[in-house]
């Protein structure tokens, strides 16, 4: 009964083993590591110590502190007013040398007076010597170290009169005096050092410590060393306490050496019943690693395991082997459900780029419609546009937009049937579809709404611009008439003046705006030939340096990096572009230099104007370029203009292959502006 216990429960026989095997090594494992490890004991003798260290900073701390009150209370008494008749019946000197005594420490008290002379003390060595009082000023303190020395000082008042400074009274106290605070005992070694000076108070050690932080503890083969900070004035002092281990541990030790003995019986049981029972253990559980192997290389997930026993290896293989029914019958099933949604999903691709090809609101409908019947199967759909004949369960609804409300309205039904799919995938696809269809409706009615719009643009523009050119030219021949050879006073010459200025300025935004209504409907042509760049610009410059000297501009044309050379372009359009970037120097640039440069090299041909005007903000150059648009500036007020400018000269040098870049540091720090052009060439 028992045997067949054992024998059916793989539990059982692991359990066996695990008491047999592991009870009598873990449980003195156990007791070694909770109770008796070298660490533990360490760590707590590490506690200690740091506790015995706390205690004794505290009584070294309040050992200063105390003698600090000493002094000021000595400082304070009447007997101190003999200072004033230079200590004649010596009672201050006695009080001092009492005090000392008392104390019986390594100390001295003397008081110095205002000229730095030692005339009282507790020792008559240090009368009428001097001392330097500037340490305590320059220190700013009562209490210092000099060396090996702690001061303590306090000022002496006259008790008839607080303000009246009558010296100041001085305790000399050796540091070796500490060593009354720190432990003598066997095993135990103390000592305070500081390591700036390396100067040691109590019992010399040689201890590697290096003293990095404000307290830490170390163990190295032979001590438990720990150290500690001192407080206030002995900030730079450390307190050192190291236990001889041999001392602490001696009783681990000589249970480690029984532990080393015992261990070889331990051992040889273990191995013992390991090899005993871990081929009966592990053979069943290889045979099943091997099986999952090969499923696992093959994908065969046919193959079962063949069970051969009665405990939990028996369970796990039945339990394995229903797994691999259950993989093998979802693998496929998911293996079909990927090939039906992979070919929904072609399907959908291509009745989408189907679909998107359309160019009208009819053509998008029928080609829908064909679509829809190839993979339906059904010839009987059709596409009806009144929703008041149709059952709307069997119809699948088209919204289309209405750009002008932002809403959507009513474009039509499919009859399809699609609430009678039980399939929610299959609604699903068919959804899409329809979704696809509106979208590409709307873009198709979006595309029309953008043509009709831009084309009545282009056109009022053109007439309205074509109407007003001629009154203009009239306006500015009249005026010119005028002015030439009517009899007019000054102010009559000023009005007029202002009349043909306001309409020349009106007729150069006319043709600006024509120039943009010709570039956007696309009738702007470039008529290319070969021209001499050099001589066009030089037209340019002579052209325009009368602005230039006018504001008292220095103008500059430099083309000392230009190889004369032909170029196949349009002249007029060039010239254009590169009056308006100039103008544009010369309007916005009050006082300095502009410089017109031309250069060229094997790829490319660059012009370039650099002025010292009032520059511009990065984050606004990329407005410059917008149709009607001008940078909030201050010489805006002062030059007023239309915001074409650079639209148009941008828009003609992509005409002619060209590409406008304007450079600047900021306001006030001028502007670069490049015109570049790759090769050009018939």
């Amino acid at each position: 009964m028992i045997f067949d216990f054992y024998k059916k429960s793989l539990r059982n026989k692991l359990l066996s083993i695990f008491i047999i095997i592991g009870f009598l090594p873990f449980f003195i494992l156990l007791v070694y590591t909770l109770f008796l490890s070298e660490n533990k004991i360490a760590n707590k003798i590490i506690v200690e110590q740091f506790d015995r260290t706390e205690v004794v900073i505290k009584q070294i701390d309040n050992h200063i502190n105390a003698l600090q009150k000493e002094i000021n209370f000595l400082g304070s008494l009447e007997l101190m007013d003999d200072l004033l008749a230079d200590d004649i019946d010596k009672r201050i000197s006695r009080l001092l040398t009492q005090k000392a005594e008392d104390l019986n420490l390594q100390l001295t008290f003397f008081v110095v007076g205002e000229d730095s002379i030692i005339i009282a003390s507790s020792d008559k060595e240090y009368l009428q010597k001097t001392y330097d009082l500037k340490k305590e000023k320059e220190l700013n303190n009562s209490i210092y170290i000099e060396d090996t020395l702690l001061y303590i000082c306090s000022k002496i008042n006259a008790s008839f009169d607080a303000t009246k400074t009558l010296g100041t009274l001085v305790l000399q106290y050796n540091l070796k005096n500490l060593d009354l605070f720190l432990t003598h005992q066997d095993g135990v070694h103390s000592y305070i050092i500081n390591p700036k000076i390396a100067f040691l108070i109590g019992e010399e050690l040689a201890l590697d410590v290096s003293f990095a932080n404000d307290e830490n503890s170390i163990i190295n083969h032979q001590y438990v060393v720990v150290y500690k900070h001192l407080l206030s004035i002995l900030q730079d002092w450390y307190i050192v306490y190291a236990v001889d281990k041999s001392v602490a541990l001696e009783f681990l030790y000589d249970f480690m050496r029984f532990m080393l003995y015992i261990s070889v019986l331990i051992i040889a049981l273990i191995i013992y019943l390991s090899v005993k029972h871990s081929k009966e253990i592990v053979k069943p559980i290889e045979e099943l690693t091997t099986i999952i192997n090969d499923i696992t290389t093959t994908h065969n997930y046919s193959k079962r395991i063949e069970v051969t026993s009665q405990d939990e290896i028996a369970i796990l293989t039945h339990s394995f082997n229903h797994m691999l029914q259950t993989t093998s019958s979802a693998l496929n099933e998911l293996e079909e459900e990927n090939k039906r949604r992979l070919k929904r999903f072609t399907q959908l691709i291509e009745i989408f780029n189907t679909i998107i090809q359309t160019i009208s609101e009819e053509e998008c409908m029928d080609v829908s419609i064909q679509e829809i019947k190839k993979l339906t199967d059904k010839e009987n759909l059709y596409f009806v546009k009144d929703r008041d004949m149709i059952d709307t369960t069997k119809y699948i609804d088209l919204y289309v937009t209405d750009f002008e409300n932002q809403t959507k309205i009513y474009f039509g039904s499919i009859e399809l049937g699609i609430n009678t799919f039980a399939d929610k995938n299959e609604k699903d696809f068919y959804n899409s579809i329809a979704s696809m269809i509106t979208l590409q409706l709307d873009r198709i009615r979006l595309i029309q709404r953008t043509l009709s719009v831009s084309n009545a643009k282009s056109a009022f523009i053109s007439n309205m611009s074509h109407e007003l050119r001629t009154p203009l030219n009239a306006i500015i021949g009249f005026a010119q008439f005028m002015i030439a050879y009517e009899e007019l006073n000054e102010e009559q010459q000023d009005t007029l003046g202002n009349i043909e200025s306001s309409a020349q300025y009106l007729l150069s935004m006319i043709n600006e705006i024509l120039d943009i209504a010709k570039i956007e409907a696309g009738k702007m042509e470039a008529h290319m030939k070969d021209i001499d760049v050099l001589e066009l610009l030089q037209e340019t410059y002579d052209m325009l340096s009368p602005l230039a000297y006018d504001k008292d501009l220095k103008f500059e044309f430099i083309f000392n990096n230009f190889k004369p050379e032909n170029y196949y372009t349009d002249p007029k359009m060039l010239k254009q572009i590169v009056i308006n970037l100039i103008s544009n120097a010369i309007k916005f640039t009050q006082e300095g230099t502009i410089v017109l440069e031309l250069a060229n090299d094997d790829k490319n041909l660059k012009i370039s104007i650099q002025d010292t005007g009032i520059g511009i903000d990065n984050k606004d150059i990329p407005q410059l370029f917008n149709d009607f648009t001008q940078v909030e500036n201050v010489m805006q007020k002062k030059h007023k203009g239309t915001g074409l400018g650079l639209s148009i000269s941008k828009k003609m040098a992509e005409i002619l292959g060209a590409n406008i870049q304007i450079y600047s540091k900021g306001l006030g720090c001028g502007t670069k502006t490049t015109l570049l052009f790759t090769k050009i060439s018939k």
